[in-house]
């Protein structure tokens, strides 16, 4: 049975990720898919969840160099398909081209986010 964060295919042969497992009316699960497409934003299906083959359950340990939105992180942990990130101390450009320095942050995100953005379909 697929889990959030699992990547996993579907009848097509495309490699989608689990973003999240919901119950439908007929009181089986149904998944919602989502892959990158190729205008950088990400395509969503929603599946039966027992027509969907498992082919790799990604995991991540603490300590793992992860990016999050292009930038440069720690992966902390994941509770309740919520993915924990530190993000790396970094320098941002404003508008009248001056620099800020932004401390390190914890990101939160769907961990099919995370991993879409950090392991190969």
């Amino acid at each position: 049975m697929a889990q959030l964060g699992d990547i996993v295919t579907v009848e097509s042969g495309l490699k989608w990720v689990v973003l999240e497992l919901i119950g439908n009316a007929g009181g089986t699960q149904d998944a919602r898919l989502i892959r990158p497409s190729g205008d950088g934003r990400n395509t969503g299906l929603l599946k039966g969840a027992s027509g969907l083959t498992v082919t790799a359950s990604p995991s991540f340990q603490p300590g793992d160099p992860v990016t999050v939105n292009g930038l440069k992180g720690s992966y902390l942990g994941t509770e309740d398909g919520v993915a924990h990130v530190l993000l790396a101390p970094r320098q941002m450009q404003t508008k009248s081209g001056a620099f800020i320095g932004l401390d390190a942050s914890v990101a939160r995100m769907n961990i099919a986010l995370l991993v879409i953005e950090n392991r190969k379909l």
